[in-house]
């Protein structure tokens, strides 16, 4: 039988001998596999004003298990299917299905940026760059470069976007090595443009 909703749906008679039951389920003979439900949702940042970001039951089997956190921006290949879920056919009364998509392939849109894509031309760049001793003001001016001036926001911008380092006291308690930043100004003064830019940047982040 298979598991919906949360309730177990056990079938109504065998199919060798018609016996209805009662049915008990044999531990040793249960074949087991990896599974996870995730629920993949629209980027708040891309959804048009006035509508709620839609989202997706996504099923994930064997080695895609843990594959993404929250958080993270995916794109998911895989199957379109439907399934029977019995408490709304008895609330609704009429046939009712759910669908959901079963997982071939996730692929983190933050893999595309990370160390094992890197050709040899960008680590030569990296390298140089860490030889010009004007790499941090150059990182400074990077932010946001349509907004002019404010280099100490920049620059707050900049290290919240590299992180800080995480440190365990006397081996019990963590602190995280995450930088916050709190921007205040009146309106018209470009806070939304720092957002923004964050937004586009960072690898995981939610524009609200």
């Amino acid at each position: 039988y298979q598991n919906g909703a949360g309730e177990e749906l056990r079938p109504g008679s065998c199919p060798d001998c018609q016996s209805k039951g009662p049915w008990k389920v044999n531990t040793e003979r249960t074949v087991y596999r990896n599974f996870q439900r995730m629920t993949l949702q629209e980027s708040p940042g891309n959804v048009p004003a006035g509508r709620l970001p839609r989202s997706k039951e996504i099923i994930m089997l064997n080695d895609l298990i843990d594959g993404a956190k929250p958080g993270d921006q995916v794109v998911v290949t895989g199957i379109y299917a439907n399934n029977y879920e019995h408490s709304l056919n008895m609330r609704n009364g009429f046939p009712v299905f759910s669908t959901h998509v079963e997982a071939n392939h996730l692929l983190k849109k933050s893999d595309l940026y990370s160390t094992h894509t890197l050709t040899d031309e960008d680590k030569e760049e990296i390298r140089r760059l860490s030889r010009d001793p004007r790499v941090c003001q150059r990182i400074v001016k990077s932010i946001a470069p349509s907004m002019h001036g404010h280099d100490d926001i920049k620059a707050g911008v900049a290290l919240a976007l590299f992180g800080g380092q995480e440190k365990i006291v006397k081996g019990k308690t963590r602190l995280r090595g995450d930088i916050n930043l709190l921007l205040l100004g009146d309106p018209g003064k470009g806070k939304s443009q720092f957002l923004k830019y964050v937004e586009k940047t960072a690898s995981r982040a939610v524009y609200t």
